[in-house]
């Protein structure tokens, strides 16, 4: 996603602050009892409760790169800086606060979020978001680079995850962050090599730093890349169906070698009725198939940009997905606010889940309030008091948890 850090915990409490109660009003300690989760050996169970650790994580966060929002690929893809790469810098964090009770325990669908706060605390944004929405997440979305200063197992961050009752999914991506030229072939991360075993010293130390924490968690492994076979358009794995399919089948094969089983692997395309067929690895290796869907709205000046309605943008991703009978989950999820009524656009969105689409069991929310291509486009369901409030109501429905 095309997509720029934003003060999320200023937001958060600025509409606190103003009095936002569509709902109605009701006490923290109502909203937010302690509780402590059970242990949880795979990533569809309650998460485990860990003993309060001393923090110092490293600041990884990261964002996507946002795909046009139209049922076929862009023809002349046109490469930019996407995302800002993670920051090398300890920083010093408070240990998170306790697990909030989730709403609804017997609900089908997981939610969760993608954030950017200033000052690198992912899980603080989302115990704040938390808050602010009246909602227990489940899930927590950050990316982790191949060939940058968070390539290393980061035990700590997904223990504090857990303490939190999140789960942890970790995008990993196989490249050096290179925001001037994303779509260059990297030949040291090549996809051939991984398959040929060149990284299997890095993908046996993951694997076994897994199994020794035995905390479940979900891998994303080289997102968004099923673009027409041939095309970058801005990533280097993109384009190789048959590359990415055995790289994809190789890590997974290395994480049963070392019995790591409390790790999830989450096949995450793009145009799943085009060329995502292509590029899926197999029912054997994909716990998870996940796509993104993001509203651009129609304030943007390039020819697919227009208003679209999440089953216009899902619909036929979900149709396409449902021959694998996989657990599905919404990676990126998010609208703008030009062209329609955004409101509108989330209710629709989350009252269509249950009865069109079963398969979808989680959702993560990209909960950033200002993108990098595009700087007029507030991603965050807290953009205003009309969408809080939607999002609010919507998802106090059962289905979810």
């Amino acid at each position: 996603m095309r997509s720029i850090g934003v003060p999320i915990l200023l937001i958060a409490a600025a509409l606190l602050l103003s009095g936002l109660s569509a709902c109605g009003t009701v006490s923290l300690t109502e909203l937010y009892p302690t509780v402590t989760p059970s242990v949880a050996p795979t990533s569809t169970a309650a998460p485990a409760a860990m003993p309060t650790p001393t923090l110092t994580p490293t600041a990884t966060s990261t964002d996507t790169p946002t795909a046009p929002p139209t049922d076929t690929p862009v023809p002349t893809p046109t490469p930019t800086a996407t995302h800002t790469p993670a920051s090398t810098a300890t920083v010093t964090q408070t240990p998170p606060p306790p697990p909030v009770a989730t709403l609804n325990p017997s609900g089908q669908v997981g939610l969760g979020l993608y954030a950017e706060p200033p000052d690198g605390d992912l899980l603080g944004a989302v115990y704040q978001f938390e808050r602010l929405v009246r909602h227990k997440m489940r899930y927590v979305l950050w990316f982790q680079a191949w060939g940058d200063g968070d390539r290393d197992f980061d035990a700590e961050r997904i223990i504090a995850a857990h303490r939190m009752g999140l789960i942890p999914v970790i995008t990993w991506e196989p490249w050096a962050r290179d925001f001037q030229n994303p779509a260059a072939t990297q030949p040291a991360y090549a996809l051939a090599t991984i398959a040929a075993g060149d990284h299997d010293a890095y993908l046996r130390a993951w694997a076994q730093a897994a199994r020794e924490l035995n905390r479940s968690f979900i891998i994303r492994f080289a997102h968004e890349q099923s673009t027409q076979v041939g095309v970058r358009s801005w990533y280097p794995w993109q384009g190789d169906p048959e590359g990415y399919r055995a790289a994809f089948r190789h890590i997974v094969a290395i994480f049963r070698e070392e019995n790591a089983q409390t790790v999830e692997f989450l096949w995450s395309g793009m145009w799943l009725h085009e060329s995502g067929q292509l590029y899926y690895p197999g029912d054997d290796v994909v716990d998870w198939v996940g796509t993104t869907v993001l509203n651009h709205g129609s304030e943007i000046a390039a020819e697919w940009a227009a208003w679209r309605t999440f089953d216009e943008l899902f619909a036929v991703q979900y149709q396409a997905a449902a021959q694998w009978g996989k657990p599905m989950m919404i990676t990126e999820l998010a609208t703008a606010e030009q062209g329609g009524d955004k409101a509108a656009w989330l209710r629709d969105c989350f009252s269509a889940l249950a009865p069109q689409y079963p398969l979808v069991r989680g959702v993560l929310l990209l909960e950033v309030a200002q993108d990098r291509e595009w700087p007029s486009i507030n991603w965050s369901v807290a953009s205003s008091p009309e969408s809080l409030a939607a999002f609010r109501v919507a998802v106090a429905d059962p289905h979810f948890k």
